[in-house]
């Protein structure tokens, strides 16, 4: 007499075999020391549409093709123009926090998007090139906030995953993109892989590495509670980070404070960063918070200056957790710095720096954050930097760092920097107007020169 196989049995064989079947079917892809993994029978999402690319000199309606798909824990997407040029352009985009899953994309970029899409540098990262006649592919990246090490390896392997989708190899790779985690990317993968890519565009490029990016927000932060003591509880290096509801409470109390104490903000802006008078060709330093110099009159000019520090004080608040968790701890340390400021007096400033509360780095953290990135200034491709002319964290402080290291490596001539008009923003056409200029110096061989800023 035969048994019968119980049903939960039979079914835990086949929910077995299933699992051996779709582990099968996964890839595991390896490139230049980065692994990712890949499903190459996953359900691809494949649309159509036309793009009005007449704002760039080019066709109302240009056909084009968008796959979506997933490597690893991260979504990308690639968009092929019908009169595919044969060459490709890799985007990374910037941190936004607690605003999205990891490795998820946190707004859809249909074919068709809309007027209110237009102005975004992600989007219109993707229409310079594509109306261009270049495929495009960014990665999702799976990592959120300061996610460079994710941001290097998911943008890198790009090269790999895209390629699936192209009808033949591309004949040159340029690399992108935008502040943390991409923009940090793109520099570091210009550097290590010079055999790889033709060329490289960064927008807010953090030229003078990680410690120098989050280095600016700690001192803003630690200064936060002598400025403006009771807000919140005072920084420790546990401080827990905020969620976008807590952050929105607080901002609150900081407008009411702020409107019942304006010089406050205006002394604690006037701070200049520790050390920034090493990287200043005029010796002065750079002052922690900036006001938008087009701005119409003093009333808009300290408006400016408060958007500032409440961006400033966001992202910190917001990240904080993130950024002591990748390094293990918090990288910076003020232990034996002096506070110097051109707007207050011997006095002021000796009750400042004895009432700054005072720290030291973790080793672990700036090791980590040291290798996820400090640029070394080893060029050997041209690199094209995108910032404001003027902006309330303009990169133009992190260039002045960045111009010392190329210099140790003789590579000056390959760093050129194009000031996009304005403040605090970077326009489609100043994105086309770069990445046209980077283009035609990779083909060749001339350096760009650019319209003058304002």
């Amino acid at each position: 007499m035969r048994k019968r196989v119980p049903i939960i049995v039979r079914w835990l064989v086949i929910a077995a075999l299933a699992g051996l079947a779709w582990a099968s079917a996964m890839e595991t892809i390896e490139f230049d020391g980065f692994v990712t993994t890949f499903d190459p029978n996953q359900a691809f999402v494949v649309l159509e549409g036309d793009l009005d690319c007449s704002r760039f000199g080019g066709e109302s309606a240009v056909r084009v093709t968008e796959t979506s798909g997933r490597a690893g824990e991260a979504d990308y997407l690639v968009y092929l123009p019908a009169d595919w040029n044969g060459e490709l352009v890799l985007f990374g985009h910037g941190a936004f926090g607690s605003m999205r899953p990891a490795g998820r994309f946190w707004f859809p970029l249909p074919l068709g998007f809309g007027p209110e899409r237009a102005e975004m540098l992600f989007v219109f990262n993707r229409d310079v090139a594509v109306c261009h006649g270049f495929a495009w592919a960014a990665s999702a990246i799976s990592g959120s906030g300061h996610a460079i090490a994710e941001g290097i390896r998911d943008t890198h392997l790009l090269l790999v995953v895209a390629g699936r989708h192209l009808p033949a190899e591309p004949t040159a790779r340029y690399v992108t993109g935008f502040d943390t985690p991409g923009g940090a990317a793109a520099v570091a993968l210009a550097e290590m892989f010079p055999n790889r890519y033709a060329g490289a565009l960064v927008s807010f490029g953090p030229f003078g590495g990680s410690l120098l990016s989050g280095e600016h927000l700690f001192h803003i932060r630690v200064l936060f509670d002598a400025f403006f003591p009771g807000l919140i509880e005072p920084f420790t290096v546990d401080e827990a980070g905020m969620t976008p509801p807590e952050f929105m409470a607080f901002a609150g109390g900081l407008q009411a404070r702020i409107q019942a104490e304006p010089d406050a903000l205006r002394r604690l802006a006037s701070v200049r960063l520790p050390g920034s008078e090493r990287w200043d060709p005029e010796g002065l330093g750079v002052p922690l918070l900036q006001a938008n110099p087009f701005a119409p009159d003093e009333m808009a000019s300290f408006m400016s200056l408060a958007e500032t520090f409440f961006f400033s004080m966001n992202v910190w608040l917001l990240n904080v957790d993130a950024w002591r968790h990748r390094g293990g701890g918090i990288p910076h340390t003020n232990r034996n710095v002096v506070y110097k400021s051109p707007n207050m007096t011997e006095d002021e400033l000796a009750d400042l720096n004895a009432r700054v509360a005072r720290f030291d780095a973790d080793p672990w953290a700036v090791r980590y954050w040291t290798f996820y990135y400090h640029p070394s200034g080893d060029l050997k491709v041209p690199l094209v930097s995108l910032r404001p002319a003027h902006g309330a964290f303009s990169s133009i402080y992190h260039e002045w760092v960045y111009a010392q290291a190329l210099a140790r490596h003789g590579a000056e001539e390959l760093f050129s920097s194009y000031p996009n008009p304005g403040y605090d923003m970077i326009t489609p056409q100043g994105t086309a107007t770069a990445f046209r200029g980077l283009v035609d110096w990779v083909r060749t061989g001339v350096r760009p020169t650019w319209p003058t800023a304002p």
